[in-house]
């Protein structure tokens, strides 16, 4: 800014303005509580992939990849679902 104000002197008030202007501040949105469900089926689903995970952190045979994690997830839904309809 210094140096445009050198180069163009009429410009100088002007980019001083900018300078000092402050941009506003929004408001922070306040963080969401989970629901429920939510709670429920992180549960779940942390539980039916420990049960799927091996010692050295891999997943089990069969359990791995992209097919593997749609088994997990599909699975905690279903049993969440059982769960909250008791």
């Amino acid at each position: 800014m210094a140096l445009l104000a050198a180069m163009n002197p009429d410009m100088a008030p002007v980019l001083s303005l900018l300078m000092n202007m402050d941009e506003p501040q929004e408001a922070a949105k306040p963080k969401r509580k989970p629901s429920a469900y939510n709670r429920a089926y992180s549960r779940n689903y942390k539980a039916i992939k420990a049960k799927h995970t091996l010692k050295n952190g891999k997943m089990a045979k069969g359990w791995g990849g992209k097919k593997g994690h749609m088994r997990i997830l599909e699975m905690a839904h279903k049993q969440t679902r059982k769960e909250m309809n008791k």
